[in-house]
C-alpha cells in the first residue's frame, strides 16, 4: 500500500487454496467491431438489438458473425458498450467524402467545411439529401412567355400596380416565382406581367441624319419594344465607326407614342449643338400575361423525391422572439431525406424535420429554448452534422439588403428581415464502407476498455474471428489481456473459425476440429479473467435471410448474465438446468466424451449437443491452468461480487479517521453483506479483521486503512460418482455399508 501516491482504495486477493488473482461483476460486455455506421472510437451503450441496428446498422456480410454475437448477447438480457473500430470509411458530405470519427472530432472542426455531412462514416449517407426552407416565395406565376430579365432579386412591377421581387424561374415552364412586396395583395390570372428592365432598341442610320451639320434635326423613329415601368429606350447610330458614343439626354423611362428624346453624340456633327432628336411614332405593348397562379410554399417540390415543401411542415415565417425585436423571416424548416431507402427501407422517406428554427444565432423557440438552427441540428440529429452556412442572397422584399443567416439580434435594428434560402438542397455524397478491419484496428478499438475508473464492464467479449487465424489470435489475445489488466471482468473467446470449419472442399474431421481448437487455445495465457469455450452454433441471420456459422462467446457470456438475473453471480451458468445455448440448429463441433476430456483438461469449455436437450454449456472452467479455486466461473464470479461492492464501501472511508468508530463501522457493513451472501450459498464461511490488529500505529500513520477478508468459496459440482452395489437377499445393508 505505501506505492499509492494518490488517494485510493487496493484491493488484494489471498488464495489459500493455491493461486492469487483478483476482479468485480456485472451485467455489462465490452465489444468491439466494425459497422455499417455509428461513431468511431467512442463508446457507445447498447441495450437492445433493436437500439444496437439503430445506432451501428444491420449486418452486412463481412460483419455479420461479429453482429450476431452481440446480438446473441442481448438476447440473454445483457448490455453492451460498443467501440466502432476506425476502418478507412468515410462519411459522406455536402462536397466529398472525409472522415469524421464522433462528435467530438466534429466539436474540433473535422470535416466543417461541408454544408452538411453524415453523422457517421459509411455508404449509407450517400443516400441523404437535407432541404432546408424557410418562407421563400409568395405566388408560382405561369406566364405566356419568358420575360427578359429573370435575375434573382430583381424588382418588378405589374400593370395594376402589384409589385415585388424575382425569386426563382422555371424556364421550360416560363413558371416564374415571386416574392411580393404587399404579401397581402397577391396576383391574380388577370393582372399582366410588366416587364422588368425591357428595352426598347431604336436605330437611326447614317442616311437619317446626313447633311445635318451644326443644325439640330427631328426625326421619327419606330421602336420596337413597349411600354411601362422601367422600360428603357437605347439608340444606336450607325456612321461606319465614326460615332463614339449616344447618350439620352431628355425623356422619360416611360414612353409612349409621340414622345421626343434627345440623344448627344459626338461626332454626330460639327457644330457645338449636334444633338439628335428622335420623335416615337408608334408604341409596341410588350407585357406579359400570366395565365395562372398558384401558392409556391405549398406546391413547391423537393427535387427527385416526389415530396412537396407541405410535407416538412407548414410555412414558416417569423418567430415570437424576431417579432418581439422588430425583426422579419428568421424561421426555417429542415428535413433529412432518405432517397434511396437505404437507412430506412423505402426511398424518399422523410427521417427527420426540424420545425419553426431560427436564423438568429441567439434564436428562441417560444418555450424559451435553444431554436438557431445550427445548434439545434448539432445537438440532435441523428443523421447529419450542419457545418458552413446555408446559402442566402434572396431580398425578402424590394426594400433591398436583408440580412444573414448567423446574425444577433443585438447586432440588428428594428425592421431588419433575413434574407431568404431558395429551398436549399444538399445531397451528400462520398460517404465509404470498410468491414475488413485489421488486427491492429481490433487491438485499437479494444484499448478503449483498459481504463477502469471511466469504463465500467463486466465481459469482453472476442467476437466473430477475423481473416487469418494469427490475427483472430491476436484480437483474441487483446481481449484477455483487457480483462487480466483491468481484473474486474472476464473475457470470453472462441476459437478462430478454420479451427473447425473447413471452406477448401473437404470437411474437417472431429479429430482435426478437436485439434485444431485446442492447438489454438494453447497460445492464450493462463488466467482467470478469461473463459474459453468450444463452439461454433449453426444459425438463421434473418437480416439477410441465410444460415451462418457464429461463435458462441456472446452465448456463454449470456448465461453469466442469465444466471446473475435469475439466481446469484456465484451459480455456474453451465448444464442442462442453466446451460442451454439458444438459436441452435446444430454445432459445428460437437465433441463427444473423449474430446471433452482433451479440452477440459486444456481449459476449454465444452458445448454439446445431446439428444433431445439441444446444445448445453458443459463446463464452468476459466482459463487458469493450474489447481485453484479461481479456476471456476462461479468462484471467479463471486469474488468479482464481493470485491467489486467492497470497493465500493472502502471508498466511502477515504479521508475518515481511522478510529475505532470508523472501523467498527466498515468492519459491521462488510459482515452484513458477507452473512447475505452466505445466506445466498455463495460462500460456506468467512471472516473479516478490520481492528487495532491490522491497522497499527504505524498503518495509520502511513495514512492507511487495512481490511482482510477470509472467504470459503461455495464449489460447483464437475464430477459425479454413483456407485451402485448389488447383494444377496439375505445381506443386511448395515453390513455391507458399515453403518
Amino acid at each position: 500500500m505505501a506505492s499509492q501516491v494518490s488517494p485510493g482504495v487496493v484491493l488484494r486477493e489471498r488464495d489459500l487454496t493455491n493461486a492469487t488473482i483478483v476482479g468485480a461483476s456485472s451485467l455489462t460486455a465490452a465489444f468491439a467491431s466494425s459497422f455499417q455506421k455509428g461513431p468511431i472510437g467512442e463508446i457507445v451503450s447498447i441495450s437492445s438489438e433493436k437500439q444496437l441496428v439503430s445506432v451501428f446498422g444491420t449486418p452486412k456480410e463481412a460483419n455479420a458473425e461479429d453482429w450476431m454475437v452481440a446480438a446473441e448477447f442481448l438476447g440473454y438480457g445483457g448490455q453492451l458498450a460498443v467501440v466502432r473500430a476506425e476502418t478507412g470509411c468515410l462519411n459522406a458530405g455536402s462536397s466529398a467524402g472525409v472522415l469524421i470519427k464522433n462528435d467530438l472530432e466534429w466539436q474540433a472542426g473535422v470535416g466543417a467545411a461541408n454544408t452538411f455531412v453524415a453523422r457517421t462514416a459509411g455508404s449509407w449517407g450517400n443516400s441523404l439529401k437535407v432541404v432546408a426552407a424557410d418562407r421563400g416565395a409568395d405566388q408560382i406565376l405561369t406566364l405566356a412567355s419568358a420575360p427578359a430579365t429573370t435575375a434573382l432579386g430583381t424588382a418588378f412591377t405589374t400593370v395594376s400596380g402589384k409589385g415585388g421581387r424575382i425569386y426563382s424561374f422555371d424556364a421550360a415552364s416560363n413558371e416564374l416565382a415571386v416574392i411580393l412586396d404587399n404579401p397581402g395583395s397577391l396576383i391574380t390570372s388577370a393582372d399582366i406581367f410588366d416587364e422588368p428592365g425591357d428595352g426598347v432598341a431604336t436605330s437611326v442610320t447614317a442616311g437619317a441624319y446626313a447633311g445635318l451639320g451644326s443644325q439640330n434635326g427631328t426625326h421619327t423613329v419606330d421602336p420596337t419594344g413597349g411600354s411601362g415601368t422601367g422600360l428603357r429606350l437605347d439608340v444606336t447610330i450607325d456612321a461606319g465607326g465614326a460615332v463614339t458614343g449616344v447618350a439620352i439626354v431628355a425623356g422619360g423611362q416611360d414612353y409612349e407614342q409621340g414622345d421626343v428624346v434627345t440623344c448627344a453624340a459626338a461626332g454626330l456633327g460639327t457644330g457645338a449643338s449636334s444633338d439628335l432628336q428622335v420623335t416615337i411614332s408608334a408604341v409596341t405593348n410588350d407585357n406579359i400575361a400570366v395565365n395562372s397562379v398558384k401558392d409556391w410554399y405549398t406546391n413547391t417540390e423537393i427535387a427527385g423525391t416526389g415530396l412537396k415543401l407541405s410535407a416538412i411542415g407548414p410555412r414558416p415565417g417569423t418567430s415570437e422572439y424576431a417579432s418581439a425585436r422588430g425583426l422579419a423571416y428568421d424561421e426555417m424548416h429542415v428535413a433529412v431525406i432518405d432517397t434511396t431507402g437505404d437507412v430506412s427501407g423505402a426511398a424518399n422517406t422523410i427521417l427527420e424535420r426540424f420545425t419553426y428554427l431560427s436564423k438568429l444565432s441567439d434564436g428562441k423557440s417560444s418555450e424559451g429554448s435553444l431554436a438557431y438552427f445550427k445548434d439545434v441540428i448539432n445537438q440532435e440529429s441523428q443523421y447529419i452534422f450542419q457545418g458552413a452556412s446555408l446559402a442566402n442572397t434572396i431580398e425578402p422584399s424590394s426594400a433591398g439588403g436583408g440580412e444573414a443567416l448567423g446574425s444577433d439580434s443585438s447586432a440588428l435594428s428594428s425592421g431588419d428581415k433575413f434574407l431568404l434560402l431558395a429551398m436549399n438542397t444538399t445531397d451528400l455524397s462520398g460517404g465509404t464502407d470498410d468491414y475488413a478491419y485489421t488486427a491492429g484496428e481490433a487491438v485499437a478499438a479494444y484499448e478503449f476498455f483498459s481504463d477502469t475508473e471511466n469504463t465500467e464492464v463486466d465481459f469482453v467479449l472476442m467476437g466473430g474471428s477475423m481473416a487469418s487465424e494469427s490475427d483472430t489470435l491476436t484480437k483474441a489475445q487483446k481481449v484477455v489481456a483487457i480483462a487480466a489488466l483491468r481484473k474486474d471482468c472476464l473475457a470470453f473467446v472462441s476459437p478462430h473459425k478454420g479451427n473447425q470449419i473447413s471452406y477448401s472442399g473437404s470437411a474437417l474431421s472431429s479429430a482435426d476440429q478437436r485439434a485444431n481448437t485446442l492447438n489454438f487455445f494453447n497460445s492464450i495465457t493462463s488466467t482467470s479473467y478469461a473463459v474459453l469455450d468450444s463452439g461454433y452454433k449453426y444459425m438463421y441471420d434473418r437480416f439477410n435471410d441465410k444460415y451462418r456459422y457464429i461463435p458462441c462467446n456472446g452465448d456463454v457470456a449470456g448465461l453469466c448474465v442469465n444466471v446473475s438475473t435469475t439466481t446469484a453471480d456465484w451459480i455456474s451458468p453451465a448444464g442442462l438446468n442453466r446451460g442451454g445455448i439458444r438459436n441452435v440448429i446444430k454445432l459445428a463441433f460437437n465433441p463427444n466424451k473423449a474430446d471433452r476430456d482433451e479440452l477440459y483438461q486444456a481449459r476449454v469449455n465444452p458445448i454439446v449437443s445431446f439428444a433431445g436437450t439441444g446444445a448445453v454449456l458443459f463446463g464452468d472452467k476459466t482459463a487458469l491452468a493450474a489447481p485453484s479455486a479461481f479456476d471456476r466461473i462461479n468462484v471467479r464470479r463471486l469474488f468479482l461480487n464481493i470485491e467489486k461492492r467492497v470497493e465500493a464501501l472502502a471508498k466511502g472511508v477515504l479521508f475518515e479517521l481511522n478510529d475505532e468508530t470508523t472501523r467498527y463501522g466498515f468492519l459491521s457493513t462488510i459482515n452484513s453483506y458477507l452473512a447475505e451472501v452466505s445466506a445466498l450459498q455463495g460462500i460456506t464461511d468467512y471472516l473479516v479483521v478490520c481492528d487495532s490488529t491490522n491497522n497499527t500505529p504505524e498503518v495509520i500513520d502511513r495514512n492507511e486503512f487495512v481490511a482482510e477478508l477470509f472467504i470459503k468459496p461455495a464449489r460447483s459440482i464437475n464430477y459425479v460418482t454413483v456407485t451402485f452395489t448389488a447383494t444377496r437377499t439375505g445381506v443386511s445393508f448395515s453390513e455391507v455399508v458399515g453403518r
